[in-house]
C-alpha cells in the first residue's frame, strides 16, 4: 500500500500468473515446465532423477550422470517466480498471498535444514532468501501470513544465514566470482534484514567488508568484470542496485570506492548497449541468470537493469519510458 509505481493491468503478468498456479515453471528465463502442483522440490524435470534429501548437502554432487545438472532442481527453489506473482497482484489488483506463503511452507517442510541438493549452494540459499524478502514486505499484512509461518520463515532464515556465513570462504576464495558478490551482500544486509537476530552484527559487519572487497576486486578500473560475461555483469548491476537501495535507506553508505565502481561498471554496459532494443553482445558465459526479474521487457533487455542502478546513483534515470523501468 506504500508503492506509488503506477499502475498498469496487464493480461501478460495475469496469464504468467495463472500458468505458475497451475503448476509451471519458467526454467532459465525461457522454457516453461509442467511440475505439477505436487511437486517434492527434489525431483530433477529434465533426468526425472530423486535426490535423497536424508543427505547432507555435502554428500549431494553438483553434476553426476544418473542426477543430471543441479541447476534444473535449484531453478525452482530460487522462488524467482514469486516476482511474478507480486508485480501481478500489484498492477492487476489480486491477492495470491496464500499461494505465495503454501509454497514456501512447501519448500520448508520438504528440505530439512543442511539436507538435500537445496542446500547445497550458498549463492542460491541467499537469492531464495531474497526472493522471500519480497514476499514477506508485499504481504506483510495479509492474513496468510500467520504466526506459524512466520516462525517457520524465521527459523529457516536463521540458518540460511548460518550457512552461509560458516562457508563463505568457498566463493571468496575458490570461486570469486558472482557467487561471493552474492552471498557477502547478503550477509552485508542481514541486519538491516533481520535485526532480530543477534548474529547479525558480527555476518553483516564482516560481511559487508567481503563485499565491498568482492566489488574492488571483480570490477575492473575500466567497468569490465572479471567474468568477462554480459549476462553475468547484470547479475552484479541488480546485486549493486539492491545492496545500494537498502543501505542508503538506513543511512549505511557503502564504501566511495563501491559506487566509484558501481558507476564504471553501469557505464561500460551502457557504452556496449544497442539502444533500439537494449540488447548486448552474447559475450562469455550465458545460464540465462536473472534473479530479480522486476519489469515486463525481454530477457535480452538490459535497460531497466541500467536505468534502476543509475537512478540509484545519480537520481536520474536513463530512460523515462516506464515500460522500462525496474
Amino acid at each position: 500500500e506504500k508503492l506509488s509505481i503506477p499502475k498498469q493491468p496487464n493480461n501478460r503478468l495475469r496469464l504468467q500468473t495463472e500458468r505458475i498456479l497451475n503448476g509451471e515453471i519458467c526454467f532459465f528465463s525461457w522454457d516453461w515446465k509442467k511440475l505439477g502442483m505436487g511437486y517434492d522440490w527434489v525431483t530433477n524435470p529434465d533426468s526425472g532423477f530423486r535426490y535423497d534429501i536424508n543427505k547432507h548437502w555435502s554428500e549431494i554432487p553438483e553434476f553426476s550422470y544418473e542426477a543430471g545438472d543441479i541447476k534444473y532442481v535449484w531453478e525452482k527453489s530460487r522462488f524467482t517466480y514469486l516476482l511474478t506473482i507480486i508485480r501481478n497482484d500489484y498492477h492487476n489488483d489480486d491477492d495470491h498471498s496464500e499461494f505465495v506463503f503454501s509454497e514456501i511452507e512447501s519448500w520448508i517442510d520438504a528440505n530439512p535444514v543442511n539436507q538435500g541438493p537445496n542446500w547445497r549452494c550458498s549463492q542460491e540459499i541467499s537469492l531464495r532468501i531474497f526472493n522471500w524478502c519480497y514476499a514477506l514486505s508485499f504481504y506483510k499484512h495479509s492474513p496468510a501470513l500467520t504466526e506459524r509461518r512466520w516462525y517457520k520463515i524465521q527459523h529457516v532464515i536463521y540458518w540460511s544465514l548460518h550457512h552461509v556465513y560458516h562457508h563463505i570462504d568457498f566463493s571468496r576464495i575458490a570461486v570469486r566470482n558472482n557467487h561471493a558478490l552474492t552471498e557477502t551482500l547478503f550477509l552485508a544486509l542481514s541486519n538491516l534484514l533481520f535485526p532480530f537476530i543477534p548474529e547479525t552484527l558480527k555476518w553483516a559487519r564482516k560481511g559487508r567488508k567481503w563485499f565491498e572487497e568482492e566489488v574492488d576486486c571483480q570490477i575492473y578500473e575500466d567497468g569490465t568484470y572479471l567474468q568477462f560475461s554480459m549476462n553475468y555483469h547484470r547479475v552484479v548491476i541488480q546485486l549493486l542496485t539492491l545492496g545500494i537501495s537498502m543501505t542508503e535507506k538506513h543511512q549505511k553508505f557503502f564504501s566511495r570506492k563501491t559506487y566509484d565502481k558501481a558507476y564504471k561498471s553501469l557505464n561500460f554496459l551502457y557504452q556496449c548497449l544497442q539502444e533500439e532494443n537494449g540488447f548486448l553482445p552474447n559475450y562469455g558465459a550465458n545460464d540465462s541468470a536473472w534473479f530479480f526479474p522486476l519489469s515486463d521487457t525481454d530477457y535480452g533487455d538490459f535497460r531497466p537493469q541500467l536505468n534502476s542502478l543509475h537512478r540509484m546513483l545519480t537520481g536520474k534515470y536513463l530512460y523515462e519510458n516506464r515500460n522500462i523501468k525496474e
